[in-house]
């Protein structure tokens, strides 16, 4: 025998039982790991289950056809989706912490130096420099121009 024959033969013998245990064991993967790949087989293989109850004499060959092209159509359908797609997220900014000051007012804490002093932003005394030339004296208004390293550049604020 060969092996085509011997996978013919396999494939003729899976009854309604097996493809719903093999469904379950995708979902049960599914959300035992952070993926979404096994979803769409796990489900595909259920309703091949189902199928299988209602028409028992399906051939074998054919319900594996079915079942690749029920996971493919299922989870492209699903990825293009509305539903699929990641939803719009606002911009990460872990390890990078001064964007979020950028366009930010606060008071200045101290008469600036040099063009270095502190500004105040919420709770917290940052380091800042100026961009502008200017020499801002405490509780000045400053705007967050930008950041280099921890230091914020600052102007004054308009």
């Amino acid at each position: 025998m060969t092996f085509l024959s011997e996978a013919m033969i396999f494939a003729d013998q899976l009854i309604a039982w097996h493809w719903l245990a093999l469904g379950v064991v995708l979902l049960v993967l599914e959300i035992a790991t952070p993926t979404n790949y096994l979803l769409w087989p796990g489900i595909a293989a259920l309703l091949l289950g189902a199928l299988k109850f209602l028409v028992p004499g399906l051939d074998g060959v054919l319900s594996i056809f079915l079942f690749a092209v029920l996971s493919v159509a299922a989870t492209v359908v699903w990825q293009r989706s509305g539903f699929g797609m990641a939803a719009a997220s606002p911009p990460n900014h872990l390890n990078a912490r001064m964007d979020t000051y950028l366009g930010r007012k606060g008071a200045a804490s101290g008469d600036f130096v040099a063009g270095r002093g502190a500004i105040l932003l919420d709770d917290t005394r940052w380091s800042a420099s100026v961009v502008d030339g200017s020499e801002p004296k405490k509780g000045e208004m400053l705007q967050v121009t930008g950041a280099d390293g921890t230091v914020l550049r600052v102007r004054a604020a308009s």
